[in-house]
């Protein structure tokens, strides 16, 4: 791999908010194409000290390979409402993401940054991509319709280069345009309770294939398929209890309910024919063939 470096910087020295008080900032970086990179490190430097007018603005900016969508899901609920963030950190089209908060205004404090991934692991980060570009998005939120600026950030990327065909950077870039579709509105989670975690989740009886029973039992690893002594010797199973745990086996329950009574619905695989189907018959009807060697039917 060819390790390449990248420095860049977005330089803004006034802009003004929409009437929701919001601005959107996008530095393209070019590159070279047919290339599958890994960005192992990236690092940032704030030049400049940005006018705040409340002391409450916020920054957020996002590394991509394509810009990044504002989404319709909120960046803070607590006064001040800011709506429309930029997408999650954890998403696939996500190389880089921090977000600032400003300082108070007439006043000399630097912006403090949380970023994804941290410090301590951007620096060996291990995110690919194939697109020939590179784009920082910055979204600022403010008072609405008022002039900001003096916005100036650095940044530098360190990349691991590895030549690839036509094809593969082609799928590559596909892939990266589709990622960056993000949705207007995520839900990624489901509302749960106690009781649902012990019965449904931990563990997975209510809907198939282990018995809670069994799962508890101290002699589960001996007893789970057919019973057999775990301490003494070993009793025999007749025929007939054996056909009847395969009974068991085939028996039919409620959706939400463990498969099978005290047996799990696989028992029937690999068994001999003789129990799976019952009783061979003792002395069977003696076959009678005609001429041409067909078996004659009655």
């Amino acid at each position: 791999m060819a390790i390449s470096y990248v420095k860049e910087t977005i330089e803004v020295k006034s802009f003004e908010t929409n009437d929701k008080g919001e601005a959107i900032i996008v530095r393209k970086i070019n590159l070279k194409g047919g290339k599958r990179r890994q960005l192992v490190q990236v690092d940032f430097f704030e030049d400049a000290i940005p006018y705040t007018e409340s002391g409450q603005e916020a920054m957020q900016f996002v590394v991509s390979a394509y810009p990044s969508i504002p989404t319709a899901m909120r960046f803070s609920s607590n006064p001040p409402t800011i709506d429309d963030r930029l997408v999650a950190a954890g998403d696939d089209s996500v190389l880089f993401k921090a977000i600032g908060k400003t300082g108070s205004a007439n006043t000399w404090e630097p912006t403090q940054y949380t970023q994804f991934p941290s410090k301590e692991i951007s620096a060996t980060n291990t995110s690919e991509f194939y697109s020939d570009q590179l784009y920082i998005t910055l979204k600022w939120d403010g008072q609405p319709e008022v002039a900001y600026g003096n916005i100036a950030l650095s940044f530098l990327f360190v990349f691991n280069e590895v030549n690839v065909n036509n094809l593969t950077a082609t799928l590559g870039k596909m892939a990266e345009q589709h990622d960056a579709m993000c949705a207007l509105y995520m839900s990624t989670g489901h509302m749960t309770s106690q009781t649902i975690l012990r019965g449904n989740t931990f563990p997975m009886w209510r809907y198939g294939g282990i018995r809670s029973e069994h799962t508890i039992s101290p002699t589960a690893t001996n007893s789970f398929f057919l019973d057999i002594d775990t301490r003494d010797a070993e009793e025999m199973s007749t025929t007939a209890q054996i056909r009847q745990t395969v009974a068991d086996a085939r028996a039919m329950s409620a959706f939400d309910e463990a498969f099978g009574d005290r047996r799990p619905d696989w028992l029937t695989m690999d068994l001999n024919q003789g129990i799976i189907a019952g009783p061979t018959r003792a002395d069977p009807i003696p076959l009678k063939y005609a001429d041409n060697g067909n078996t004659l039917m009655y």
